[in-house]
């Protein structure tokens, strides 16, 4: 049995849970023994921390991972691998990684643009993170793009285990338009706001968020219900939809998304509706297991289309479902990690 030891953001770092925790009994019953290691405190700052924004309380919760990181790396000589999920420290220093990849092969696992942060400094850290380590991960192709070295890039998505987020029965009750998320993110469904109050008015639907802060003033005026976060509420809670939301402004930033909301909709049977950006429309063949809404209108079209026809709806979710367990669940891709572990073990065994 190989040996890993596993970096990642946080315990409750959505991320890190994502990308790293619910894969860690996979690997074992395949035979890789896993050691966690997540930042404490959390990189990025975990849900509870920050309602509301305190930013000098977790930019010294930051500067308090980095010491407690440090502690982290010793006695490296006892794994096969390491697998570092983002950099190992929020500031743009990459010496950890450097410690980490020459006693150990190493993997770097990036599912966002993180290029992007630290004005400019991103893309250095990227790089330089990217030059020492063995293999990297990305979850779609545009961060592969970014990375730019096919020789040791694999391209995995953020998945679900469909196990847990089970297909549900259609609901009773109002129309329901749901989405999940940090706060932060949901800025971007405000420029559907005025749409959503024409569909679900004319409905009598409502809007469900799931988040852990709900602050946004132009939530004024709309039918909403609030469902604080918590690992329970983010598969509970979508049981209430009829329909998932994902919309995005094309930025660069959000280029490098991974279409997780999607995925979480879409493993729970709820046709979603997203803006063609990013790896989104790889994910949704548009009328056959979702919707793409470029504009405003277009998101009115679709929102009015699942509402009217439930029928549609029906037949949008089973293929939804059926997409997520053959190309976005863990079981899928789990093939792929353990190629890339067999290969860094392979390293390790030559380096002794």
């Amino acid at each position: 049995m190989s040996h890993g030891i596993f970096f990642t953001q946080g315990v409750r770092t959505p991320s890190a849970r994502f990308r790293v925790e619910q894969h860690l009994p996979y690997f074992e019953r395949s035979g890789v023994r896993c050691t966690l290691r997540p930042a404490n405190p959390s990189n990025q700052g975990e849900l509870a921390s920050y309602s509301p924004p305190m930013g000098l309380r977790r930019e010294l919760l930051r500067l308090a991972a980095t010491p407690a990181r440090a502690m982290q790396l010793r006695g490296l000589s006892r794994f096969d691998f390491a697998f570092i999920q983002k950099p190992l420290i929020f500031f743009p220093y990459t010496g950890f990684e450097a410690w980490v990849a020459r006693r150990l092969p190493t993997v770097f696992d990036m599912d966002d643009a993180i290029h992007l942060k630290h004005r400019g400094l991103g893309a250095r850290q990227v790089r330089r993170i990217v030059d020492v380590v063995d293999h990297v991960i990305v979850g779609n192709d545009h961060l592969a793009e970014i990375v730019d070295e096919p020789r040791k890039t694999t391209v995995i998505p953020t998945v679900v285990d469909h196990l847990r987020f089970a297909l549900r029965p259609v609901p009773d009750g109002p129309f329901t338009v749901v989405w999940t998320g940090l706060s932060d993110n949901m800025r971007e469904i405000e420029p559907y706001a005025d749409v959503l109050r024409r569909v679900l008015g004319e409905v009598g639907g409502r809007l469900v968020l799931i988040s852990e802060r709900f602050d946004a003033p132009w939530l004024r005026g709309l039918p909403v219900e609030t469902i604080p976060w918590s690992p329970e509420a983010e598969v509970a809670g979508l049981s209430l939809g009829h329909v998932g939301l994902m919309p995005l402004a094309d930025t660069p930033f959000n280029r490098g998304k991974c279409g997780f909301k999607l995925i979480q909709y879409m493993a729970r049977g709820i046709p979603a509706i997203a803006s063609p950006v990013g790896t989104n429309p790889q994910i949704i063949e548009h009328g056959v297991n979702g919707m793409l809404a470029a504009t405003p209108s277009d998101m009115e079209e679709a929102l009015m289309a699942m509402a009217r026809d439930p029928g549609f709806a029906a037949s949008l979710a089973a293929e939804a479902r059926r997409t997520v367990v053959e190309r976005y669940s863990v079981q899928a891709v789990l093939p792929r990690y353990l190629a890339i572990f067999e290969g860094l073990v392979g390293k390790s065994l030559a380096r002794r």
